[in-house]
């Protein structure tokens, strides 16, 4: 499959081709364009980093993804930090590595099969809605740097493709509730399981801090209780139901 076709696979997903979803889609496209990885991520600035991560959409093996998530990395992932504010694509070479937090978490990605070389694409939607769109692989550094520069130009709509074809894979609807960020935080956390003291420890909050949190998001979903308050916030989307299904 030449990028041109992974093109069109992607423009079929838009345009609502019963094919398999967009998880599966870029599994097989990255196969195809000589890439080891894709990923999509949101970047919400009005979403906790957890909820933007839970609707990324990305290839990454799961033992990965499963330790990000408990790493907490999107607090300091910096392909996330510069995707953030960045206008145009970047190599992650750019990215500084003196912290060593930041090595760290880039020799972690690499111990997890996320690929050395790493290319990120932001995007800006028609509502100007932020996403970042990665690619990683295993190349020597060379052959690296004649891939870009032989398929940047094709690169660059195919993000824009993947940024469309993921809010229809979602499809997503304004949200019936707003949720700050610590009370989006809070319930996502309650809905996997964890006590208020759990969370406390979590999010470096006090128990006192997770309870009004959690009170006032149960009160904007007019429940009764915290139980209720997940379902209702799972069923109308306010948190995203793929959090259930990680491993803690």
């Amino acid at each position: 499959m030449t990028i041109d076709a992974a093109a069109i696979r992607l423009t079929d997903a838009i345009l609502g081709d019963d094919g398999p979803d967009l998880e599966q889609a870029l599994k097989a496209i990255a196969a195809n364009i000589g890439v080891l990885h894709i990923s999509y991520a949101p970047l919400c600035s009005q979403k906790s980093e957890d909820a933007n991560l839970f609707r990324a959409i990305c290839t990454y093996p799961v033992a990965w993804q499963a330790r990000y998530f408990k790493k907490q990395y999107a607090r300091i992932d910096p392909v996330i930090a510069r995707g953030s504010e960045a206008v145009l694509p970047f190599d992650w070479d750019e990215l500084p590595k003196d912290d060593p937090a930041t090595q760290a978490f880039f020799d972690d990605a690499a111990d997890h099969d996320v690929g050395h070389n790493g290319l990120s694409i932001p995007v800006r939607n028609r509502k100007g809605v932020r996403s970042l769109v990665s690619f990683t692989s295993n190349h020597s550094k060379d052959d690296w740097a004649k891939y870009k520069s032989r398929n940047m130009v094709k690169l660059q709509p195919m993000a824009v493709l993947i940024d469309s074809a993921a809010g229809i894979n979602f499809k997503l609807t304004l949200d019936p509730v707003e949720l700050s960020k610590r009370e989006e935080e809070c319930l996502i956390w309650a809905a996997r399981g964890k006590t208020y003291h759990d969370i406390a420890g979590i999010l470096n909050l006090s128990f006192a801090s997770v309870k009004g949190y959690l009170d006032t998001a149960r009160h904007k979903l007019s429940c009764i209780n915290l139980t209720h308050a997940v379902a209702v916030a799972i069923a109308t989307g306010v948190i995203p139901a793929k959090a259930l299904r990680w491993p803690c």
